[in-house]
């Protein structure tokens, strides 16, 4: 898999936008003004995952950095998955990037908790 795949993958390219409305918008309603908000990018793409990180801008040298892992993304299924920097959790599983309501189980900062009931 290569960047210009996943960019012709309309549900991830849904799903990055989507989420970055959603730090955009809450950076607005929390009036934060020392920096400009976060982006979700591509970071790195593997054999079956694509990490998706928090980018920062650097506010002396401008320049974007990733600075924490959002989510991983499975290229064999759509499904998008809590991890660490370096692999997906175990039952990580959050959503499917062709669930409609997929940004729902997730939040400015990276995949909802679980809720067991």
């Amino acid at each position: 898999m290569d960047t210009q795949t996943l960019e012709k993958d309309t549900h991830l390219v849904a799903f990055i936008h989507g989420v970055n409305k959603k730090i955009r918008d809450y950076w607005t309603r929390m009036n934060f003004t020392h920096s400009e908000p976060p982006m979700v990018m591509v970071h790195n793409i593997g054999k079956r995952y694509a990490r998706l990180a928090n980018f920062q801008r650097n506010v002396v040298t401008g320049k974007l950095a990733a600075d924490s892992v959002y989510c991983f993304y499975d290229f064999t299924n759509g499904d998008l998955l809590k991890g660490t920097w370096k692999a997906p959790v175990a039952n990580g599983v959050r959503g499917n990037v062709k669930d409609p309501n997929v940004l729902g189980r997730f939040t400015v900062h990276g995949p909802a908790y679980l809720v067991h009931r």
